[in-house]
């Protein structure tokens, strides 16, 4: 038997923000967690060229839910310095399934 909400597609994910930093990553990771923001992380390594021409490291983004965006803004507020190696997206999330 098929319920109302069998054929609904949920896709409400956005890509919050992005770091390179570990230490960085780690600190919104706990600041995220003491807030109880749902999140996950998706690595963006950098192109071929771009290995080969600099020392670029990977962007990190933190996906989270289109509803925790409020939420999420005042715990990254507590973070102090590291704000400003932070960088702001909230842009719709590209991530596609292979189902």
């Amino acid at each position: 038997m098929e319920n109302i909400y069998s054929k609904v597609k949920v896709d409400n994910e956005i890509d919050f923000c992005s770091v390179t930093d570990i230490a960085v990553k780690e600190a919104i990771e706990k600041a995220f967690m003491k807030a109880r923001v749902s999140y996950f992380l998706r690595w963006e390594k950098p192109g071929f060229f771009s290995q080969l021409f600099s020392s670029r490291k990977p962007d990190i983004v933190f996906c989270i839910n289109s509803a925790q965006v409020e939420i999420a803004e005042e715990a990254l507020q507590g973070l102090g310095d590291t704000e400003s190696s932070i960088k702001m997206l909230k842009l719709k999330s590209n991530n596609r399934l292979g189902f």
